[in-house]
């Protein structure tokens, strides 16, 4: 290993949410990387979002070329090496990065297709950091579902999908989601919910159309800054509930809008995409 380059990993956040991301198309340097690097990439994206060996983030996301209607194929990996269909957050991270980095041939391509798990991600770049992501098909599993928790004996929830399953449970205020930790983490991977289980996203109404939220997130195991698709989660039971059509969500790492379009199951979420920094990892930990 000694032999090969370091790899280049940019470190990216959206709303707090952080990402190590690769350029991992047909003829880049990563790809002559991976082929000796020994180990599978969950195991490789384990060592590079850890804290103290790796660049400290929630997830890593290796961009790989497209084809069949996409311009983009990912492989998302969340920071203990388990594997996400989708991430709102990673999506508008992944759409900025290729824009300025992958897309310098074709400055004028604003939208970009993505392949992901959860299917085709459409992500259009608004300027300013800004970055509209349309969201896989938002629904509801359940709207009511009970849980047994060993913390608080019965807990009740709505059941949707965002791109990934997450319960969510409407509470008087977000600051009380720090005594839910622990019940949360035992929602997570409830045996109702074998084999995936799902993320644990509370909210609460801070005004009209604006609420704040917060998600303990499967792969992470704690509360993350932010998560995309909990904040559609969120606002998806939000506007079943008050049938508002543009909600704002208050994360703790940043603001998130969610727009749900009439007779579109699809919503769209409209936040921030930044550059952290770029680094070269030394392979020689791997060695």
């Amino acid at each position: 290993m000694k032999n090969f380059l370091p790899v280049t990993i940019t470190k990216m956040s959206g709303a707090g949410n952080t990402f190590s991301l690769i350029d991992a198309r047909k003829g880049s340097a990563w790809e002559d990387i991976e082929k000796h690097l020994g180990m599978t990439r969950a195991n490789f994206a384990k060592l590079v979002c850890d804290r103290v060996l790796g660049v400290s983030t929630d997830g890593l996301l290796l961009i790989q070329s497209g084809g069949d209607g996409f311009d983009f194929v990912w492989d998302f990996y969340n920071n203990d090496g388990s594997t996400a269909e989708m991430c709102g957050n990673a999506a508008r991270c992944a759409a900025r990065f290729c824009y300025e980095n992958l897309e310098s041939s074709n400055p004028e391509k604003s939208t970009l297709k993505f392949k992901t798990g959860a299917g085709l991600v459409t992500a259009q770049i608004l300027g300013d950091g800004k970055i509209r992501v349309r969201m896989p098909e938002a629904r509801f599993i359940q709207e009511r579902i009970e849980l047994k928790t060993k913390s608080s004996s019965t807990e009740e929830f709505a059941l949707v999908n965002t791109g990934v399953p997450h319960l969510v449970q409407k509470i008087h205020n977000i600051a009380d989601a720090t005594s839910l930790k622990e019940m949360a983490r035992e929602a997570r991977s409830h045996h109702d919910l074998r084999p995936s289980g799902a993320n644990v996203t509370f909210y609460a109404e801070d005004s009209r159309g604006k609420i704040k939220a917060v998600t303990f997130e499967r792969g992470v195991e704690d509360y993350t800054l932010a998560c995309g698709t909990g904040a559609v989660a969120a606002a998806l039971v939000y506007a079943k509930e008050t049938s508002e059509k543009q909600v704002e969500v208050q994360m703790p790492g940043g603001l998130m809008q969610v727009v749900f379009l009439e007779g579109d199951s699809h919503p769209l979420m409209i936040g921030d995409a930044v550059f952290v920094g770029e680094f070269k990892y030394n392979l020689e930990v791997v060695g």
